[in-house]
């Protein structure tokens, strides 16, 4: 019905929009911020229409279809709206978690990992992809896509703002999201700073898509009329934990280290009032959140490679002093191999955060709304290092974190059909690291500066003595320090005309990174036992860096329709624009390239300021989406849904290794491999070259890409069916498939014989594909009834090219990512009271369970010969394994940590030098299962004033789950693999996934957790 006026009120806040109803009946109110609702209708003639109780999310898009009854004005139909939302605009493939959900589920560490891992189609990085260091690697894979493949929004604006720590690190580009040292995700937000969250993870609309992966929309927390706030405390300590399985498993049994967690902080919202002054009410609002963090971490016991006694006593000088900085062998436990010796051991890793935020919103008018959030999280951890990440446990990594954003945003309706959102923000990321060691273990700490003959700062020495298939390391540096700066512009305008909802706008983002300055990184590698004893080197190498601070430009368009054709059938139809260019320099010289690529005997250096490549400009990404209402009954609606689309990566994970090349590093080789005798240590000058720019030839490498390198992209579709089950419930079924197309690969290889100018050659170009096909199942149910239900399911199987060893051939086969079976669910529910006495009604009541359970099958492994110099680049590769027939892939049993291991006899090594001929990934690792279940009870204390007592317990059966799979072979004495730690799982799942703590992750010991919170 035409002319009806129509009033949404937001009930925190008392803010109201208003709008006239279309020709054809339909209205729209666009940028509804997150919260709870009522909407009246009125008409003349007609009876009023109140819909109380609608809950809007983050991204919904909620149709309520109402039916006008003649009658007086006076008399009003008053409507329930709350319920679940049926999506019956697009075909986007989506998962929302409201507040109540996220602070009621049990989420380990308070991050948003594992509410995250609830999305269909999301599952962790591969526990043999370890980085070892933040901002190397992304955490989540979403539908087959790279873990470097998502984009994260707070409010609306960019939060993919990592902090760098080398030029070939993902998050100088702007591919990793804000963190904190600890990998969690308090730097984006804290727990009770957050309103709710939203997945996007398939076919979303133009809006969406700087990147093909999920799309990560944090909405947080505004004051209201009332005042509200919270303090809470969350304590954890070692008694209250189970052991280790590998604790357990050391003869004799190796006891738990100390652990100590203290997460305190608080919240507190309201109107801003000034007595006598200003009175806020209905008009201005604050929101202020403070979260601490105390922890000391206790690590499992591991199993580490170090020199032995002996080959310690068969060196002396400076090479005798490095090697007994090593901890020394555990007395009682064999040798690894000749010369290789194991020290097993556990220790603690403190660490420490805080993070504050503060949010003011102001309704200037019905038609404008006014915001800025401020947030600053400081953190720090202290770790030390494992063979697994080619270090030592003497050697400790001080790290620290300072995320800081300014957020704005204004909403302004010009007219009831013309409404725009802006956002502007500005987010700084800063990191630093440093190695040091100490007498960890009967370590002697060593000054390896002193021995060097370098100043400290700015400066890095290790020294590896790896060989037997394990690479252990001492370090020493002096502070590394990054930064990742973002200035972000998001503007949309809404337009209703009819039956259709347009919208427009743009997206720019520039990242002004910057890299850290090395004056000398000197290394050492010595690949066998007696090249050891004689400190011959095998591979040293001394690299020196200049300053360098990229630019990264993004830009987008977008122009999108929602279409209502019928009361049926709605279609989304939209495209956007993706330009993303090479880097720039915000000063100083830029990287250089090569002219003549097609070519490489005659291949030479480009001028400088020749671009690493030419921009793309044809990011053109359609986007199609049809959503049909089969049955549209109230509360028994069913629609089909079902689109696709193109979906554009940035292509620039690995533009700053351009910044590698001539003019902005030198390097000197030595050792064996090079032709030349050297020992540790070499002169100062040899670890330290000077940097020329403009440079001269011979180059020693060079990092180019394809001149006309394309973006990458992936072709998204899905077909759903989605079924509302009452009031509250609904189920998703959907099949999900995500093609990638022109994805990035590296070519590797020495053409000093073919062009005597230059050493190595690192090529970036276009041509590989992926492919990803599930079965995704989704249940979810609002609160009621005091029961929240979100459950997953996805069978799925993901493809693609890929290798270890840029210097062989590409194979095609299972991703590293290919999961089979995921399941996970998560379970609120209020208790019912108790009817009976007073007193037994007052201790039953306001109890609550809340459960979080996941289970998935393993991820794939690719084994690894020996590493061996490849002749023809120089470069140490790790060979594969060929395959025997009619022996047993695994062995069962069990001595093996989870009763089984890859069998060694059922692979030989091939021929130096080349591949083996075992197809890729097609071993697996262990699967994985965990529940975690929360206890609560609630209990008034005075008038609004209400404390809460909660118990978890983080994998409460102490399930063990194994992490990291030992995939080098080692070589062979008699056709067996000399690595003992192969195919065998050499950890925890906790320990292995990288990025978050390991006390957080999942796959650990059994852990309980204790909390207090007041609230009022």
């Amino acid at each position: 019905m035409s002319k009806a006026g129509i009033a949404l009120r937001n009930t925190d806040t008392n803010q109201q929009q208003s709008v006239s109803s279309g020709n054809a009946g339909n209205a729209v109110f666009p940028f509804v911020k997150p919260g709870h609702y009522a909407l009246t209708v009125s008409k003349p003639q007609f009876a009023d229409i109140t819909v109380d109780n609608i809950v809007l999310n983050v991204g919904d898009d909620k149709h309520l279809k109402l039916i006008l009854k003649v009658g007086p004005s006076t008399e009003t139909i008053e409507v329930d709206g709350s319920g679940t939302t049926i999506n019956t605009t697009d075909a986007s493939v989506s998962t929302v978690i409201d507040s109540r959900f996220v602070s009621n589920i049990p989420l380990n560490g308070r991050t948003f990992q594992s509410l995250i891992l609830s999305t269909p189609g999301a599952i962790t990085n591969s526990p043999q992809v370890n980085s070892g260091q933040l901002g190397t690697t992304g955490e989540f894979s979403i539908n087959g896509q790279r873990t470097e493949s998502n984009y994260y929004t707070v409010d609306g604006a960019s939060a993919n703002t990592g902090a760098p720590l080398g030029p070939n690190q993902a998050s100088v580009g702007g591919s990793l999201p804000t963190s904190t040292a600890l990998g969690t995700t308090q730097g984006l937000v804290s727990v009770d700073a957050l309103q709710e969250f939203r997945v996007e993870s398939s076919t979303y609309s133009a809006e969406f898509g700087r990147s093909p992966g999920g799309q990560f929309s944090f909405v947080t927390r505004s004051g209201t009329n009332d005042w509200h706030g919270a303090v809470f405390d969350y304590f954890r300590n070692d008694a209250l934990d189970a052991n280790s399985w590998f604790n357990n498993n050391t003869v004799p049994v190796t006891k738990k280290t100390a652990e100590r967690q203290n997460d305190f902080g608080g919240t507190l919202g309201g109107p801003i009032r000034i007595p006598h002054v200003y009175n806020g009410a209905d008009r201005s609002f604050f929101f202020f959140s403070y979260e601490g963090l105390r922890l000391v971490q206790p690590s499992p016991v591991s199993v580490n490679a170090v020199p032995d006694v002996a080959l310690r006593e068969s060196t002396s000088g400076a090479l005798q002093q490095a090697l007994n900085a090593f901890p020394l062998p555990t007395i009682g436990y064999p040798d690894l191999t000749s010369g290789m010796g194991q020290f097993v051991g556990a220790w603690s890793n403190p660490s420490q955060l805080d993070a504050t935020s503060a949010r003011l919103d102001h309704n200037v008018s019905q038609k404008i709304h006014l915001f800025f959030r401020f947030s600053n999280t400081p953190s720090y951890t202290k770790a030390r290092g494992t063979s697994t990440d080619s270090s030592t446990p003497s050697v400790i990594l001080n790290s620290t974190y300072l995320s800081r954003t300014y957020t704005f945003g204004a909403t302004v309706s010009f007219t009831p059909n013309i409404t725009n959102d802006l956002r502007l923000s500005l987010s700084t990321n800063g990191t630093s690291y440093q190695y040091s060691d100490d007498n960890f273990g009967g370590a002697i700490p060593v000054d390896l500066f002193a021995l060097q003959g370098i100043p400290s700062a700015n400066s890095e020495v290790s020294l590896s003595p790896g060989f037997g298939g394990y690479y252990p390391a001492i370090s020493e540096s002096g502070t590394v320090r990054g930064q990742q700066k973002q200035w972000n512009i998001v503007d949309t305008i809404a337009l209703r005309q009819g039956a259709h909802a347009f919208k427009l706008g743009i997206d720019w983002r520039k990242l002004t990174p910057t890299i850290p300055v090395q004056i000398a990184n000197a290394s050492y590698n010595y690949f066998s036992e007696a090249t050891t004893a004689a400190n011959n080197v095998d591979l040293g190498s001394g690299t020196s860096t200049a300053a360098n601070d990229p630019i990264y430009a993004n830009f987008s368009a977008f122009a999108q329709d929602e279409w209502k054709v019928s009361s049926r059938i709605n279609v989304s139809m939209g495209v956007r624009w993706d330009i993303n260019p090479a880097p720039s320099v915000s000063h100083g010289p830029t990287p250089y390239t090569v002219v003549g690529l097609n070519n490489i005997a005659t291949m030479t250096l480009a001028p400088q300021g020749t671009s690493l490549w030419r921009t793309d400009w044809f990011g053109i990404a359609p986007r199609l989406g049809v959503a049909y209402v089969a049955h549209n009954s109230p509360n028994w609606e069913t629609v089909f849904r079902s689109g696709a689309g193109i979906y554009f990566d940035t292509g620039q994970q690995t533009g700053s290794q351009g910044f590698q090349g001539p003019g902005f590093s030198a390097n000197n080789y030595f050792g064996t491999d090079y032709g030349t005798s050297a020992s540790f240590p070499v002169a100062p000058n040899v670890v330290a070259p000077s940097i020329t720019n403009p440079p001269s030839a011979p180059y020693a490498y060079i990092f180019t890409y394809s001149p006309r390198l394309q973006l990458p992209y992936t072709l998204q579709w899905n077909a759903s069916l989605e079924q509302a089950l009452g009031h509250s419930q609904s189920v998703t079924l959907s099949y999900v498939g995500a093609n990638g197309r022109k994805l990035l690969r590296e070519q590797f290889s020495d053409i000093s014989s073919i062009n005597p100018n230059f050493g190595y050659l690192y090529v970036f170009t276009n041509g590989l594909t992926s492919t990803y096909n599930a079965l995704q199942f989704k249940y979810q149910r609002q609160v009621t009834r005091g029961l929240q239900v979100l459950a997953s399911y996805t069978w799925s199987h993901a493809l693609d090219y890929g290798s270890q060893d840029d210097a062989f051939p590409y194979k095609y086969g299972n991703s590293d990512l290919d999961v089979r079976n995921n399941a996970t669910s998560a379970v609120s529910y209020d208790l019912p009271h108790t009817r009976g006495a007073s007193w037994l009604r007052t201790l039953s009541s306001d109890w609550g369970l809340d459960g979080r359970f996941t289970a998935r099958t393993a991820f794939p492994i690719t084994l690894n010969g020996s590493s061996y110099v490849d002749p023809a680049t120089h470069a140490t590769e790790y060979g594969g394994l060929n395959l025997l027939g009619g022996v047993p892939l695994y062995l069962s049993g069990s001595v093996y940590p989870g009763g089984r291991r890859i069998n060694p006899d059922a692979f030989t090594m091939p021929t130096s030098g080349q591949a083996g001929n075992a197809p890729r990934n097609f071993v697996r690792g262990f699967g994985a299962a965990q529940g975690d279940i929360a206890i609560r009870r609630s209990f008034p204390i005075h008038d609004r004033l209400r404390g809460q007592f909660r118990a978890e317990a983080f994998n409460i059966s102490n399930h063990p789950n194994f992490g990291f799979i030992g995939a080098t072979c080692g070589g062979t004495v008699g056709g067996t693999c000399t690595n003992v730690q192969f195919g065998l799982a050499t950890e925890i799942l906790a320990q292995s996934l990288g990025n978050l703590s390991p006390l957080y992750q999942m796959g650990g010991p059994r852990s309980l957790q204790l909390n207090l919170k007041f609230t009022w």
